[in-house]
């Protein structure tokens, strides 16, 4: 059982970080379809530090001695996935950008011909 300022500090930071992105949503800081997975992480440290046993009994189901591990385990799992989905995004509208610059200067260049 988590001593009770543990507890608390935990179910505060994570109420903090759920405010933290609706807020980002309202001012538009990231886009709702990029911040549902901000939001489903934030939901269910919430769920953990309401029930910390049931983060306890999900380590052990899957095989994990302690909690600990089996939070960074998922921890890294879930950022790896966000970094490989981030980087693919990012690739597309690298490409997208290099295609849009292509056809500006052939623009800009059929423009400058009809002008001579």
């Amino acid at each position: 059982m988590l001593p009770t300022v543990l507890w608390l500090a935990l179910f505060l930071f994570a109420i903090g970080f759920f405010l933290y992105i609706i807020r980002g949503i309202n001012k538009n800081i990231f886009l709702l379809k990029n911040a549902l997975i901000w939001l489903l992480i934030s939901i269910v440290l919430i769920i953990f530090a309401i029930f910390p046993h049931l983060a306890e009994w999900l380590a052990m189901a899957v095989g994990f001695e302690t909690t600990s591990n089996f939070l960074l385990s998922a921890a890294v799992i879930v950022l790896l996935i966000m970094e490989i989905k981030n980087s693919v995004l990012i690739s597309k509208h690298e490409n997208r950008i290099k295609t849009l610059l292509q056809e500006l200067s052939i623009m800009k260049s059929e423009e400058t011909k009809k002008d001579r």
